[in-house]
């Protein structure tokens, strides 16, 4: 997650200011990536910045702990591990779809190994079905979605 500056360092802009330019100031907000200090008779009032900077789940780094957890789940198999397990278990609607495929590679590895080297693989299979699951949910959405916008993009032959 990105750190903003301390607040007297942001650039202010009061709420006028805010209200008259609105959509440029949001456009540059997202666009810079950003955080102003927005003012109310020259007091400062909020900080406007993208949500997605204050979102733990979207952070750059947030895919690849999810995958380190998951690998050492897979090789402990102690407190941690079950707890890791059941964190997954309850994060795998927000994983995206990167985070996703890379755990379904890490648990087919481990899975085909010829001894294999898991405790409870039907804990890991069902772990990595409900992966694979959320996985063709994400492809199926966009599909969905531009069907829905675009009513003609189906095919209707008589």
């Amino acid at each position: 997650m990105a750190i903003f500056q301390s607040t007297e360092n942001m650039e202010h802009i009061s709420r006028q200011e805010l209200e008259d330019k609105l959509d440029a100031v949001l456009d540059r907000v997202l666009r810079e990536n950003i955080g102003l200090v927005i003012t109310d008779e020259g007091k400062d009032d909020l900080v406007l910045c993208p949500s997605f900077r204050l979102d733990p789940f979207h952070a750059e780094d947030f895919g690849s702990v999810v995958n380190c957890a998951l690998r050492y789940a897979m090789h402990a198999e102690d407190k941690e591990s079950e707890a890791a397990i059941r964190y997954l278990r309850h994060c795998c609607g927000i994983l995206d779809e990167k985070t996703l495929s890379v755990a379904v590679a890490d648990l087919d590895k481990e899975l085909k190994q010829p001894s294999p080297s898991l405790k409870n693989p039907q804990v890991w299979q069902e772990l990595q079905g409900m992966f694979r699951k959320q996985m063709a949910e994400l492809r199926e959405a966009p599909l969905e979605n531009a069907e829905q916008q675009d009513p003609l993009a189906k095919d209707d032959e008589p």
